[in-house]
């Protein structure tokens, strides 16, 4: 099910759970930034997004599922709606996992 602005997924307690866990399987696995961002590069790359290099020239398009890091402590995933435009609306989530580490 997808979530929606307007009104957010409901999840069977089966879902939830399994989201649960595999939240924590990921918190196990960042023991620190280093390692949070290795995992997220890992889960990214499975679910379709492509590794882009940070100071190349980015050919993006609609519809694309991007990622970088930097200095192997940082990671920035983005995608581009299929109707995007330029000078349309953007948003951002963001979170860090330095102080205090994910464990």
């Amino acid at each position: 099910m997808e979530a929606t602005a307007a009104a957010p997924a409901a999840f069977s307690k089966d879902e939830a759970q399994a989201k649960a866990v595999d939240m924590l399987d990921f918190i196990n696995a960042s023991w620190t930034p280093y390692h949070a961002v290795a995992e997220a590069s890992t889960r990214l790359m499975k679910a379709g997004f492509q590794h882009i290099a940070e100071k190349d020239a980015w050919k993006l398009k609609p519809g694309g599922k991007y990622f970088f890091t930097r200095n192997m402590s940082t990671i920035v995933a983005f995608t581009i709606g299929q109707q995007y435009q330029p000078g349309g609306p953007f948003y951002m989530i963001g979170a860090h996992t330095d102080s205090p580490c994910l464990k």
